[in-house]
């Protein structure tokens, strides 16, 4: 093992395989229970995160990218979905985040905001987790990015005890906004801890473009730790079909 890894492992990151990327999967139903709604294939290919939004015949319809530039809280994001037209661009120069929202016919709205100390951007929630795994039962307070309304929202995250192997986690926004479930719960694994489920509001929107309180599972046997790079490329080209309705 190259003393980079050895530093990742001592850290407590993921540490993937030297010619490999990392794939998992989990299915979303709705939190109350019912069938899939859709499926979340993600690709972490070093610095890249890659995350296919497939209809529950397999089809992919939405796509995010994500990719770090240093600070792995903070990533810039790529999204679209192909049924709606929506595309979202979040990307970080300096102290700045410079924000871009189009939804089908309706025009491009653009946003240049700051970004506070400690901010927590996107999928960049789960490296802040490791990060502080053990400083997560004080209830710390971040700031977190809903780019869809051009500002950072503080969240609360309280960290449970460690139960049968499982820490479960919860964040609540500090006020009540009508677009978001007041908490969001994350379950994680306690040794190695990567996200085990997921309950609260998804990327992906409905056909009226509101948020889906959902819950998805990311089962450990459906982890793949050595998939070939040029896999994450095949995911980033291949055509999304718009007519996935969820």
């Amino acid at each position: 093992m190259t003393t980079k890894r050895l530093i990742l492992a001592a850290l407590g990151l993921c540490v993937l395989p030297a010619q490999g990327a990392e794939r998992y999967a989990g299915e979303a139903v709705p939190r109350a229970g019912g069938a899939m709604l859709y499926r979340e294939v993600h690709y972490i290919d070093g610095g890249r995160h890659v995350v296919s939004y497939q209809c529950p015949d397999g089809k992919p319809f939405a796509r995010k990218l994500l990719q770090t530039h240093g600070d792995p809280t903070r990533p810039d994001v790529q999204y679209e979905d192909a049924r709606s037209g929506l595309r979202e661009t979040v990307r970080a120069t300096g102290s700045k985040l410079d924000i871009h929202v189009a939804r089908g016919g309706d025009g491009e709205r653009a946003k240049t905001i700051d970004i506070p100390a400690g901010a927590v951007i996107d999928a960049g929630f789960d490296p802040y987790i490791r990060a502080h795994w053990d400083a997560l039962g004080a209830g710390a307070t971040i700031p977190f990015l809903v780019a869809s309304r051009f500002r950072f929202f503080d969240v609360k995250i309280l960290g449970g005890k460690v139960v049968d192997g499982q820490r479960h986690l919860v964040l609540k926004l500090d006020a009540w906004y009508a677009f978001a479930a007041p908490t969001i719960e994350m379950t994680y694994g306690a040794k190695d801890h990567r996200l085990l489920r997921y309950e609260g509001m998804g990327t992906v929107r409905n056909a009226k473009g509101k948020g889906i309180d959902v819950r998805i599972d990311f089962p450990v046997s459906g982890r793949d730790l050595d998939v070939p790079a040029a896999a994450v490329d095949d995911v980033l080209k291949a055509p999304l079909d718009g007519h996935c309705t969820t």
